[in-house]
């Protein structure tokens, strides 16, 4: 580590926000440049931002914290561009989404600009090696989650997915930069209970919790939502309906909230291993999405938001 290598004392996500826009204004004014800053002052509540400047700050200086943090989101937030177009999207985060305010081809190109943005971050961290590791893992994960999501779309109907295969889906699409962002802060001489295997097992446990609740959020604080709006093939309520009462609703989202449970312990168990500030860090989040999961389950009877 260079002689500017002290650990970070304290930067924060409003520097990371403010290094993205800035680096952004720095390319040549387009129509691609002028989506992509509109996409990043939409908000979002940065997940992975959090996690990443977490463990960033186990081993990197505060320069290359938060360039490395903002590498992982501008890599995260391209790929949600790139959702939308997919899916058709009108809104996210209260807003409309880049393709709804510009277009399917400006939002392309929107999601491209960030992408390419992300690894000339990446590449400019001070430490030479955190800046090879980063790029090196940014372009793995990203074949990860690219992979999962194309699996996602060239799905017709959920009945192409057994069990395992859905998990596999499900993981592969949300896990890896939630994998990017726990890892960003690894050094070369490894690090008991900070590892890649720790990474990725942590990270697909959490990405699983994560995206089944993020799926019965689609239900609108109800089960009506099943009826109103189409449900994707990897999506949740097909694969935890049970095979001899499938139309029991109630059912089906107690076996969600079963298997959320169940993926939150294995992280609780798992991120004990990790360094400060990285492991407090994944402990709030584990108690945000156990929380989240209570308030789901006081929603089952009668269907209604309490």
């Amino acid at each position: 580590m260079q002689e500017s290598g002290r650990v970070a004392d304290s930067p924060n996500i409003a520097d990371v926000d403010r290094y993205m826009v800035e680096r952004l204004q720095q390319e040549t004014p387009t129509p691609a440049r002028d989506a992509a800053l509109y996409h990043l002052s939409t908000g979002g509540q940065r997940m992975r931002a959090h996690l990443a400047l977490a463990s960033a700050r186990v081993s990197l200086n505060e320069h290359d914290s938060i360039q490395a943090t903002a590498a992982c989101e501008l890599l995260h937030n391209a790929s949600l561009i790139h959702d939308d177009i997919s899916d058709r999207d009108l809104f996210r985060r209260g807003c409309q989404t880049v393709r709804a305010r510009y277009g399917d081809n400006i939002a392309l190109c929107a999601g491209d600009l960030l992408l390419t943005t992300a690894f000339a971050t990446a590449a400019g961290l001070q430490d030479r090696d955190h800046a090879m590791r980063l790029t090196a893992d940014m372009a793995t994960l990203s074949n990860r989650v690219i992979g999962g999501q194309s699996i996602e779309l060239a799905a017709v109907d959920h009945s192409d997915f057994n069990r395992r295969q859905y998990l596999a889906a499900t993981r592969g699409k949300t896990a890896p930069f939630i994998e990017l962002a726990l890892g960003v802060g690894r050094s070369a001489a490894r690090q008991k209970g900070f590892d890649g295997t720790t990474c990725h097992q942590l990270a697909e446990a959490i990405g699983l919790a994560y995206q089944i609740l993020d799926d019965l959020d689609d239900l609108g604080g109800s089960h009506e939502g099943i009826e109103h709006q189409p449900l994707h093939a990897l999506h949740a309520w097909w694969h935890h309906q049970s095979i001899a009462r499938p139309d029991d609703r109630s059912l089906t989202h107690r076996r969600c909230l079963t298997h959320v449970r169940a993926a939150v312990n294995r992280a609780q168990t798992c991120h004990r291993k990790l360094p400060m500030p990285l492991r407090a860090a994944v402990g709030t989040l584990l108690r945000q999405l156990q929380e989240k999961a209570d308030r789901s389950a006081r929603r089952i009877d009668g269907g209604l938001p309490q």
